[in-house]
């Protein structure tokens, strides 16, 4: 008995979760789209990163391994800003050049991760940006491998200091929870300024 009653349950649980979490990845992308909108007016006039076309950097697999499998619904993912004049794009992807005097802003939404209470942003800038391996021809190469070391790299949080054989890079963060973020407003006062304190503190 109740049995065909708790399919009908299960499979309209299913459905109201995939909107849920198809809802919340609109609404980071809405903000996201935001925080590229204030930084473009800003003085600096940044310019959002593509490292392979207007997309978010994240670790993700399809791999039916046990430890793959947790990363099928991204959790978290970052996108990265630089000044105009600090990158070129062609074809629709982005060639920002590590210098020595490249800074880059950097955000990663942190949705879901085992131990956060809910999700947050974490926001900062790189700077004292080198490369090891001559497969990193600029910066945007780094992106993907920034997924798969963040554990380590935010270790140090707020100060970052790591290094790898194909990097090495320093940083300073800080972090908000998302849903404190209501307004552009809010967005402004508590990123986009914070954000560009830190840019302009850090010496090139």
């Amino acid at each position: 008995m109740g049995t065909e009653n708790d399919k009908k349950e299960i499979s309209k649980q299913i459905k109201n979760a995939f909107e849920f979490i198809q809802r919340l990845y609109y609404e980071s992308s809405y903000l996201i789209k935001e925080i590229e909108g204030q930084l473009g007016e800003s003085e600096h006039r940044f310019k959002i990163l593509r490292p392979s076309g207007y997309s978010v950097s994240t670790r993700s697999s399809t791999g039916l391994e046990a430890n793959n499998v947790s990363l099928w619904l991204p959790r978290k993912f970052s996108v990265a800003f630089v000044e105009e004049e600090a990158t070129e794009i062609n074809k629709g992807q982005n060639f920002t050049e590590i210098k020595n005097e490249l800074k880059v802003l950097y955000f990663k939404f942190k949705l879901n991760e085992k131990n956060l209470d809910e999700p947050e942003l974490i926001f900062g800038v790189f700077y004292n940006i080198e490369k090891y391996k001559d497969w990193v021809k600029k910066f945007e190469n780094l992106m993907g491998a920034l997924e798969y070391v963040d554990y380590k790299m935010f270790s140090k949080y707020p100060n970052i200091d790591y290094k790898d054989g194909t990097f090495k890079i320093k940083g300073k963060f800080k972090k908000v929870k998302l849903l404190d973020i209501n307004s552009s407003k809010e967005l402004n006062e508590n990123v986009i300024e914070p954000i560009i304190k830190i840019y302009e503190q850090i010496d090139s």
